[in-house]
């Protein structure tokens, strides 16, 4: 059985696709089944990922088997010296080579304001002659405009598709979401309003779902649980869900350590894909154009601030399903 894109054709007529985690740590985890998928289908694909991976990207790190092309723009592989710390890039990059003897690298980008993370971008789509992306986030906060009563962790989405629109040479220039209900501190009402307004102005792609006989979920959760093992590895909470929904939990599951104590939901709406033109979230975002240029991370909260002391908020909401 295989993952039925809605978006396929678009990808396919990629030359060099690059699936990008946007909101850091184990984002790019979500973009993996689409990865075996393309794959499958014979097409070349990169990975990148925001990181928060606690290692200085700079020449002083003496990282051993990366590729440096920026201090904030580096390659791992498989060969990367290992570090004792959060690293799911390396630990995925081992995974391949360990699991399918394949030599892949993952690209991390280092937590930075805009205008650092669109250099770095334009240089590994120099270096990659990348001519499509596809921004991947565990969760659905991307989708949040600037309005809602509660928007989660918005802010390293908000500075990768702040630093992706500007990037008006890559002809398709794609979002995709998984894992809807795993995040907490969000309206889903007002995100499903804002799916609403996006299917309305075209820029709703369609969504597919994961499935436990699928040889790309399958290989995706051998992966996660691998990375997850490793000593010093907090696990994730939002990949955790999305494969206790796919394996058919429900309710107040609990996969690992991390949400013990507290009151989770998981449901069938984690497993499902949800693809977006780009441009028109930007379109309907209110307090993109303030991230611009920013510089740092200082920056960009400074920016966050501002929006969550000044900006009205709609009305909480909840979804009137019983």
């Amino acid at each position: 059985m295989n993952l039925n894109i809605p978006i396929i054709k678009q990808l396919s007529e990629c030359r060099n696709l690059l699936i990008a985690g946007m909101g850091g740590g184990f984002d790019i985890f979500c973009g993996l089944p689409i990865y075996f998928e393309l794959r499958r289908l014979g097409l070349k694909v990169h990975l990148a990922n925001l990181s928060f991976s606690n290692i200085a990207f700079s020449k002083s790190a003496k990282l051993q088997q990366t590729i440096l092309l920026t201090e904030t723009l580096v390659g791992i592989t498989s060969e990367t010296e290992e570090l004792p710390v959060y690293f799911p890039e390396l630990y995925l990059a081992q995974w391949f080579k360990k699991e399918l003897n394949e030599a892949v690298t993952l690209w991390c980008f280092k937590k930075t304001g805009v205008l650092p993370l669109l250099t770095n971008y334009n240089l590994l789509i120099e270096h990659l002659s990348i001519d499509g992306i596809l921004l991947i986030d565990g969760g659905v906060d991307s989708l949040a405009r600037g309005d809602e009563a509660n928007m989660g962790t918005v802010t390293e989405d908000a500075v990768s598709i702040a630093a992706v629109s500007k990037l008006t040479q890559v002809p398709l220039r794609l979002i995709g979401c998984l894992g809807m209900g795993a995040e907490r501190d969000i309206s889903h009402a007002h995100i499903l309003e804002n799916i609403a307004s996006l299917a309305n102005s075209g820029g709703f792609l369609g969504s597919c779902s994961l499935l436990k006989q699928m040889q790309c979920y399958q290989n995706y959760e051998k992966a996660l649980l691998y990375v997850q093992s490793q000593p010093q590895q907090e696990p994730s909470i939002i990949n955790s869900s999305i494969i206790s929904a796919v394996q058919g939990h429900f309710g107040d599951y609990h996969l690992t350590y991390r949400t013990k104590g507290s009151q989770l939901w998981i449901s069938p709406l984690m497993s499902i894909y949800w693809f977006f033109e780009l441009s028109t979230i930007v379109e309907q975002h209110l307090f993109l154009s303030e991230l611009f240029l920013t510089e740092t991370v200082a920056d960009v909260i400074q920016v966050m601030l501002k929006v969550m002391q000044t900006r009205p908020r709609r009305i909480a909401d909840k979804i009137p399903l019983v």
